[in-house]
Parts: C-alpha cells; sequence; structure tokens
C-alpha cells in the first residue's frame, strides 16, 4: 500500500526524551566496562561432506581456498579465504566454530581435512 518504503510510516519524527536524574555520579574511565562482543550463533549441524579446492591468485603470490561443507540438513555452505602464510588449519577450523560456521565437535575433522589438502595442493609436483 506504502510502495517499496513501508517503514517510513513508523519512524519517530523526533527521538523520545528520557528523564534524567539532576546529578549523576561520574564514572573513572578505568572501571568502566568494555562493551562485549556479540556472541555468534552456535551450529547444531554436523557436517556430512567436506570438499576443498585451493588455487593460487594471478600473481602466483597467495593460496585462495574454497570450502564446500555439506550439512545433516542437506544444506551447502561455500566459504571461500585467501589463505595467509601464517594460517594454519587448527586455527582455521577453530575459527569456523567460533563465529558459528561448524559444529564443535567437527572442528578436529576439519582440520586433519584441511590439513591434508594443505599437504596436496602446497607440496610440489
Amino acid at each position: 500500500r506504502n510502495g517499496i518504503y513501508p517503514l517510513m510510516n513508523f519512524a519517530v519524527s523526533r527521538p523520545h526524551a528520557l528523564p534524567r536524574a539532576l546529578s549523576q555520579p561520574q564514572e573513572d574511565p578505568q572501571k568502566a566496562k568494555t562493551p562485549t562482543p556479540e556472541p555468534f550463533d552456535v551450529e547444531t549441524r554436523k557436517v556430512v561432506q567436506m570438499q576443498c579446492n585451493m588455487e593460487l591468485n594471478e600473481d602466483k603470490t597467495q593460496w585462495h581456498l574454497t570450502l564446500l561443507l555439506i550439512l545433516e540438513d542437506k544444506l551447502h555452505r561455500q566459504l571461500s579465504y585467501d589463505l595467509l602464510p601464517t594460517d594454519n588449519s587448527k586455527d582455521l577450523a577453530t575459527e569456523l566454530v567460533h563465529y558459528g560456521f561448524i559444529h564443535e565437535d567437527d572442528c578436529e575433522k576439519l582440520a586433519n581435512f584441511l590439513e591434508n589438502a594443505f599437504h596436496k595442493y602446497r607440496s610440489p609436483p
């Protein structure tokens, strides 16, 4: 009814004023809490199949990793990443668990899979 911008009708024209106390105690900057990062969703589905491809970029200086994961519910998750010389398989798998891309139980299995792929693609022919 309102075109492609229907949420415009719900916007408040000016922010509501919040009542404030007359005097607020000043916090010590060192005691102020740092904001905690938002927790990531935890992946509950397990990986049933993994495929990996690695290619050198155009200037032959960096590897590009493409990882295809098939989860229990037949969802295909394709991830790609430009590998750094300092990257290792265990850290990459741990990072995927941290960001909710794979189940925690699949971490070691994926780390071993990536390690085998690194040896296959990076070893001289």
